[in-house]
């Protein structure tokens, strides 16, 4: 199930849609749920909403312009949904929209009273949007963070390593595969590497590298944001195999158990790779003073398997 669940009325459409596309470039689309998107075909809709919910590990609920006026029917979706929630401690987080205010516990059922006594967080309609979607992602990590437990892929020490690995390991066999196949001679160096390898020349041929730069733990999920770097002589070489490794990433984004786990201790967790939408030049500056290298940033995520 995903963590995140969105509650909206359809009148809030628009905006329920620029904040589900803001929660999944940050979270990914497998941990937010948004009925629209998500429902399947030929499944009982009201069963199917109440197990998402109870699935998930935080609510957020938006509040615009005559939210309230429809909760005093006890059929209403939005009704129905927080009710869910709040009966099964699910966090709720409302976000106004606009200039709407908070409603006051009166206002509401009272089997949903406690909503007006959340912290709530504006959002702006128009060019605020932005500013304001960039303070309200840190607050759901923040509530992620207190809610998360141990598992396989958190509790581990040797997980971060073996997923940086994995990645590598996958990129390196079905590179040499692909070579098999088209026999163009090219000889490719694939490493992880720290900070201090920056400044090390590369001797010679063609080198494809991995950085950790950031980890962030969202409840079960570990979230390992990387880059790949790649080093030559020619600027040919390093743009047809960054072209082979978007490729690749993009048809494969599940890495097969066997690379992430060629020795068996990663059983148990899952590991997908996504494109980033940080900045790879920004992440450069801040790692080395070396001149830039064509770079791609991914974000690779560990799960604990059939989560």
């Amino acid at each position: 199930m995903a963590t995140i669940f969105l509650s909206y009325r359809r009148t809030d459409s628009p905006q329920a849609c620029r904040v589900y596309e803001w929660l999944v470039r940050r979270f990914g689309e497998d941990a937010v749920f948004m009925d629209v998107a998500a429902i399947p075909f030929a499944v009982d809709y009201a069963d199917y909403i109440r197990d998402a919910i109870t699935g998930s590990r935080v609510m957020i609920v938006l509040i615009g312009d005559g939210w309230v006026e429809r909760l005093a029917t006890t059929d209403d979706p939005v009704r129905l949904e927080l009710e869910v929630a709040i009966g099964n401690h699910i966090p709720v987080l409302p976000l106004l929209i606009g200039n709407t205010t908070m409603p006051d516990p009166d206002d509401l059922p009272s089997s949903i009273a406690d909503v007006a006594y959340q912290n709530a967080v504006t959002i702006g309609v128009s060019h605020d949007f932005h500013t304001h979607m960039q303070a309200l992602l840190p607050r759901i990590e923040s509530i992620l963070r207190k809610l998360a437990v141990q598992n396989r892929a958190t509790s581990d020490p040797d997980v971060i390593h073996m997923a940086c690995e994995g990645v590598i390991h996958f990129l390196r066999e079905a590179h040499a595969r692909y070579e098999e196949r088209k026999q163009e001679g090219w000889q490719v160096n694939w490493d992880v590497v720290g900070t201090s390898d920056f400044s090390k020349p590369k001797s010679g041929g063609l080198y494809v590298t991995l950085f950790l730069h950031r980890v962030v733990r969202f409840d079960t999920v570990l979230e390992l944001h990387v880059t790949l770097s790649f080093w030559g002589y020619f600027a040919i070489h390093e743009q047809r195999l960054a072209g082979w490794v978007v490729r690749q990433l993009d048809q494969t984004p599940i890495i097969p158990a066997e690379s992430f786990s060629p020795d068996s201790k990663g059983s148990g967790c899952d590991l997908k790779i996504r494109r980033s939408d940080e900045d790879p030049r920004q992440i450069w500056q801040m790692i080395t003073d070396e001149p830039l290298r064509l770079t791609l940033a991914y974000v690779a995520t560990v799960s604990p398997r059939n989560l």
